[in-house]
């Protein structure tokens, strides 16, 4: 019985590898499907903001032809947009610029990935909310690119930080003190167990008041929340949009100021944050996990401050600085529990 798994278990692992023949190499997505790729791999349309990024890390954009409406990093606002995201492709542009690869998430209709791998365009659909996937997506991308050495560093730069917080949490047990509420886009639409941002918050150790299996993301009651009354509460923002220090502010200011919720724990203690979904998805979804860890474990992560942090990695990765607002209030100031 233990051999079977075993030999299961390295069947799967070989499954997630790339295999390079010649000039050719195979990976197999997030959708289990097997891409074939020609080599060299010169030119990418991107339908994810997610992964322009990993692409742009590894090597510059200079493979990007096509992209989403994303606008970081900077630089590639001189890439032409084919289509706003995965969900609304420009299939006729697409054709036209004939990509040696397009790369999307799972908004990528069926129908639409046939249409363009009819076209002869090979089409890798990929998973960037879940942080172990985007240390797979990376590798692969690593190999199709020829930046394995890049995307070595990458992948070193996000498990150092990984094991960081694992180790600094190991100890800490989900308890009263660390219940978190998760709410994503709108008032009082939480992110359930069974949703993405669970995970954020299993690995600062935490626990979600909000469990459900089937809903992801289900509009619960004010009083359900006054009753499990969270210590943390997380608004999340849109993952495709750019944010100013203003917008966080206003998020903030507009939960602080529900009457409903005066009695909160977060809301008497000044637990209350925003963060934009932008740091939870992709290689920077360290970056969330490292504020969730921070804010949900104030005294196991006071010399770490995950702003500074996401400057290293916009300027090695990126070289750029980041002119946007991420998370409010600022992980700057002291936020050590009253």
């Amino acid at each position: 019985m233990i051999r079977e798994i075993i030999i299961a278990l390295i069947i799967c692992f070989c499954l997630l590898i790339p295999v390079c023949s010649g000039d050719t190499i195979s990976v197999v997505d997030y959708t289990e499907k097997q891409v074939n790729l020609s080599l060299p791999v010169t030119s990418i349309i991107s339908l994810s903001n997610m992964a322009t990024e990993i692409i742009c890390a590894l090597d510059g954009g200079n493979s990007l032809i096509g992209r989403p409406n994303s606008v970081f990093p900077a630089y590639i606002d001189k890439v032409e947009i084919v289509g706003e995201n995965s969900r609304s492709p420009d299939l006729e542009r697409i054709v036209q610029l004939h990509p040696d690869l397009l790369i999307a998430d799972g908004m990528l209709s069926d129908d639409n990935r046939k249409e363009i791998e009819d076209a002869g365009i090979p089409v890798i659909i990929e998973k960037f909310t879940d942080p172990a996937r985007v240390i797979i997506i990376t590798e692969n991308m690593g190999q199709i690119l020829g930046k394995e050495e890049r995307a070595g560093e990458i992948v070193d730069f996000v498990n150092e930080y990984e094991k960081l917080i694992d180790s600094r949490t190991a100890a800490a047990k989900p308890d009263e003190e660390t219940s978190a509420y998760v709410e994503w886009n709108s008032a009082y639409r939480a992110a359930s167990t069974s949703s993405g941002y669970n995970n954020f918050i299993e690995k600062a150790s935490g626990s979600n008041i909000v469990t459900n299996s089937s809903v992801q993301y289900p509009t619960i009651d004010p009083e359900f929340l006054i009753q499990q009354d969270p210590s943390v509460i997380v608004k999340m923002l849109s993952s495709t949009k750019e944010c100013r220090e203003e917008d966080l502010i206003k998020e903030h200011d507009e939960i602080s100021s529900r009457s409903e919720l005066s009695s909160l724990k977060a809301v008497e203690e000044g637990r209350i944050y925003i963060l934009s979904g932008i740091v939870a998805g992709g290689m920077r979804s360290v970056i969330g996990e490292l504020y969730f860890a921070k804010w949900l474990h104030p005294e196991l992560f006071q010399d770490i401050d995950p702003e500074a942090i996401h400057e290293e990695m916009a300027e090695r990765f990126f070289g750029q600085e980041l002119e946007n607002a991420y998370a409010y209030p600022s992980l700057k100031m002291d936020l050590s529990r009253k």
